[in-house]
């Protein structure tokens, strides 16, 4: 990517069950990358493509907390997270470990493998 350059890069999920809640953490260089906004994926039916708002979003951190209607599935897109390059170059975004967590609607949590 050139500097100024934009793209939405999908967060995507693969996984049996139902889930209510998700929390969500990435972790990259500030000074290369930029998160300039997080919508809702497909697996939220009714409110994908709609803005969700990181609770923490500075210092090359950022950490949102996405909460289903209804439950939803497990497989698919969870969120679209829009990335605007700062220098040229491949943006590099890692998912924070500490900060990734799906809830089921009684408040199990859901084993991740990331990859």
């Amino acid at each position: 990517m050139k500097a100024g350059d934009k793209g939405k890069i999908p967060v995507i999920v693969d996984g049996s069950g139902r889930f209510h809640s998700s929390v969500m953490g990435l972790n990259f260089d500030p000074t290369r990358v930029a998160v300039r906004s997080v919508s809702y994926g497909d697996v939220f039916g009714s409110a994908a493509n709609t803005a969700a708002v990181p609770f923490l979003n500075q210092n090359g951190k950022m950490y949102i907390s996405l909460t289903a209607k209804d439950d939803a599935a497990a497989t698919g897109t969870l969120a679209y997270v829009e990335v605007e390059a700062l220098l040229p170059g491949r943006p590099v975004m890692t998912f924070d470990r500490d900060v990734l967590n799906f809830l089921t609607t009684d408040g199990k949590n859901f084993a991740l493998k990331l990859e």
